[in-house]
């Protein structure tokens, strides 16, 4: 009897050692260059609330650039609650770049995501609204998080506050920003 165990046990044992675990070909690794990528060859497009301090953007692809007889880009949204409409707007955001601990101004404005996820994977990359938010404490950058403020017009100086990590945070290059409040 004991000189059959000792035969399986070995066997088994070796069978264990030996088997490999398969990978999942569809379990690809989040890749961030392909996400900074969607940013590069698209834009960011007010889908909600157009014009307004508060507006909601998404990303868009240009189908028509602006010509002199009309001033306006023609767009079609990837995502967001506009997925899929065309419209015609002058609300665009054409490039932008992430910020990455670079130096923030009190002030200035950025673009930043909506949903404010703690990091940045897979199933947190296609995030599809984007707000516009003005830099109101950078103290806090080593940490990873700064405190924008999100004013709802042009007369309103007690805007509301929220902490934002970086990684969801972005420059506006062009068009240039300026922060939509009227100071006297």
């Amino acid at each position: 009897m004991k000189k059959i165990i000792l035969p399986i046990l070995l066997l088994s044992f070796f069978a264990v050692a030996c088997h490999t675990k398969k990978e999942d070909p569809y379990n690809r690794q989040f890749v961030p260059d392909s996400y900074e990528r969607n940013f590069r060859n698209n834009v960011f497009a007010s889908c909600l609330n157009q014009g307004k301090p508060y507006s909601t953007y998404s990303l868009a692809r240009v189908n028509r650039k602006p010509t002199d007889c009309d001033p306006r880009y023609k767009v079609t949204f990837l995502n967001g609650p506009c997925e899929g409409r065309t419209v015609y707007t002058q609300d665009v955001i054409t490039k932008t770049s992430p910020v990455n601990g670079g130096q923030l101004i009190k002030g200035e404005v950025v673009l930043r995501n909506y949903w404010n996820p703690r990091k940045l994977d897979k199933d947190t990359a296609q995030l599809d609204r984007w707000g516009r938010g003005v830099v109101y404490d950078t103290s806090r950058m080593d940490e990873g998080v700064v405190e924008l403020e999100f004013p709802r017009d042009k007369n309103d100086f007690m805007a509301a506050r929220e902490f934002i990590f970086l990684h969801n945070v972005r420059y506006i290059h062009q068009p240039e920003q300026k922060d939509p409040r009227v100071w006297l």
